[in-house]
């Protein structure tokens, strides 16, 4: 292959968020391109390189050997090419960012991709706005919003990010050998921490357990709260694999069961249609998909 082929700006977006999904509808949506129009700039990238980045199956669009080296290539090709940009005219990016989100997730998560955010790109002034678990109408004023649930929010692009899925987990000082938990039931002879939107009842009952009540319960309204109670020491928590990710590499959380459960909804990214995106909110949903591909969360 000549060094010196040149390839269009297009086809590469297309191929990242296509090999991103491993699905053309999902990505289609989140570059606000017909079904068509994507399969066909992720064709002529195939005929340029001569290569097949891609094996179709079902539905679904599977990476080749060489498709997935070839994104680790474009992807730090385009988040570079952003930042380049970007700092080309750093007055492109003074003003304000709304984000709306949840409580949990701007408190368990969301500060490791705001604190990058913001030492990048200085000039930008964030706000964040709070929004309910599984609220269905958004605020009238937000650039972005992470919602659980998909929410209703006509003339904007809803992307699901990620699926959610829950295991228990707790403080390392709560593993012992005294009451070692083996098996979900063992879980009935700890305290376990509740909050308004978790599944334990759903957790038990999937392992054919008819009670979703521990020795000891400590209930919560948010599931913050409760992840942080577990942190504590205080009992087990249920929470998804996000929620907990950066616990789970420090060691101030440990997985307790290799079972975990997926959940009807996930989180979703609600933002403006790309060709009206200010450069403030695409750069802070490229930083936020890079944290997501660094903690090795897949997207949904």
């Amino acid at each position: 292959m000549p060094l010196d082929r040149r390839f269009p700006l297009n086809s590469l977006r297309a191929f990242e968020a296509v090999g991103r999904h491993g699905h053309l509808r999902r990505a289609a949506e989140e570059l606000n391109l017909t079904h068509a129009a994507l399969s066909h700039q992720v064709r002529l990238l195939e005929s340029e390189l001569d290569c097949s980045l891609f094996s179709r199956v079902h539905n679904g669009m599977q990476l080749t050997a060489a498709g997935r080296r070839f994104l680790n290539v474009v992807q730090a090709a385009l988040d570079a090419l952003a930042e380049g940009v970007v700092h080309l005219d750093p007055a492109a990016l003074a003003g304000e960012l709304v984000i709306a989100t949840t409580p949990t997730i701007s408190i368990n998560w969301l500060p490791g991709v705001i604190q990058v955010y913001v030492q990048r790109y200085p000039e930008v002034e964030l706000h964040c706005a709070t929004i309910e678990p599984h609220q269905r109408t958004l605020p009238a004023r937000f650039d972005l919003a992470l919602c659980l649930g998909a929410p209703e929010a006509r003339g904007k692009v809803v992307t699901k990010l990620y699926q959610e899925y829950y295991f228990p987990v707790c403080a390392p000082k709560l593993v012992s050998a005294e009451q070692p938990v083996h098996q979900p039931r063992d879980l009935l002879d700890h305290t376990l921490l509740h909050e308004r939107f978790q599944h334990w009842e759903e957790w038990f009952a999937t392992h054919g357990i008819d009670r979703a009540r521990g020795r000891g319960n400590i209930h919560f309204d948010y599931g913050f709260q409760s992840i942080e109670a577990a942190r504590q020491g205080l009992g087990i928590v249920l929470a998804d694999r996000l929620e907990v990710a950066a616990d789970l590499r420090r060691g101030t959380l440990v997985r307790l069961l290799d079972q975990e459960m997926a959940v009807d909804e996930g989180i979703y990214l609600v933002s403006e249609p790309e060709a009206s995106r200010t450069v403030r909110a695409q750069l802070f949903i490229d930083e936020l998909q890079r944290y997501l591909r660094d903690l090795g969360v897949p997207p949904a």
